[in-house]
């Protein structure tokens, strides 16, 4: 988001074996790759990742709300849609 797309790619590299899945979601989300991003949330649900449950009402997905596979998720987690 800070338009430092590069480094972030650098950090998800170094990272993703270790980062919370949700972390990992978060950066492809403010990248705009919304595939990446879904693939990790679903990474965090499957693993309960507890701060999913704020889903909803982070600004973090707003850029993820129109996606017909955010609205599969929330229903998924038994979150109102």
């Amino acid at each position: 988001m800070s338009g430092r797309r590069s480094e972030a790619l650098k950090a998800l590299q170094k990272r993703q074996r270790s980062a919370p899945p949700i972390q990992i979601a978060w950066i492809y989300a403010a990248l705009g790759d919304n595939d990446q991003a879904f693939q990790w949330l679903e990474k965090a649900y499957r693993e309960h990742v507890i701060s999913l449950f704020w889903l909803k009402v982070d600004p973090r997905y707003d850029g993820l709300r129109s996606d017909r596979r955010y609205t599969a998720l929330l229903k998924k987690m038994g979150l109102p849609i």
